[in-house]
């Protein structure tokens, strides 16, 4: 086993709690997020799909991040929502009907699993994020409000252009106009990712809003975009 390796595989236990069952295969993979590795993916023969949490915060953060506008030392907090189905088929107390509905709970703080791909993707030390998941009483959909802190005043045009051109040609990610905001409802059973912000007055506090239907931009429709981009195939085919 390569460093490679041994540092992914004790990564993958830190947050998974188990060791990796195929760290022979690390390295070898695309990360399935089509926005940021299409080309990867498109000669790829192993593709990661992304988890929902990460997939909704990464393509928040992502464009400013990239471009130096955010100052990382003053910290990024993700306070981000996910409906029931979050957490799978198998039924555990959390989820049982009694302890959802008409709730509202926080859970795995400081401690779930996907933080770590989220420091991954971003290259973020784990002292420059707080992510907390809470769980909705609701169905599906996943709602992320990310708090940061800009590295220099700015103005709304200027983030809205950094997201647009970010995203430009990217069919299946969609930015709202300031002050405008994303809403659960709005990408629910879609393969939409909407984002959208408000900045302070001071031009330096920047809230993200980014909204997913977990089950699919979140997993089975982000899975079939990837699908597409490996054979050749239209990125938006079966999922218009």
């Amino acid at each position: 086993m390569d460093m490679f390796e041994i540092s992914v595989t004790g990564e993958f236990e830190r947050w998974y709690g188990e060791a990796h069952a195929r760290p022979d295969l690390l390295g070898k993979f695309a990360y399935g997020l089509p926005e940021f590795f299409r080309d990867e993916i498109k000669s790829a023969k192993l593709v990661a799909a992304p988890g929902c949490y990460p997939t909704s915060v990464i393509l928040a953060l992502a464009p400013l991040l990239r471009a130096d506008m955010i100052d990382r030392s003053r910290g990024i907090v993700s306070d981000s929502k996910s409906g029931v189905s979050g957490a799978g088929k198998e039924p555990s107390s959390r989820t049982h009907f009694v302890s959802v509905a008409d709730n509202l709970s926080a859970y795995s703080v400081f401690g779930h699993r996907h933080t770590g791909e989220i420091l991954e993707q971003l290259h973020l030390a784990a002292s420059e994020l707080i992510f907390t998941p809470h769980l909705l009483p609701i169905p599906r959909g996943i709602l992320s409000t990310i708090y940061v802190h800009l590295a220099q005043p700015t103005c709304p045009s200027d983030v809205q252009s950094c997201f647009r051109e970010f995203y430009a040609g990217s069919r299946w990610v969609r930015i709202f106009p300031s002050p405008q905001l994303p809403q659960i409802q709005f990408s629910l059973n879609t393969n939409y990712c909407d984002i959208g912000f408000c900045l302070a007055d001071d031009g330096q506090r920047l809230v993200l809003v980014s909204c997913i239907d977990n089950l699919l931009k979140g997993a089975a429709g982000q899975a079939v975009q990837n699908m597409n981009l490996m054979y050749g195939w239209s990125e938006e085919a079966g999922l218009n």
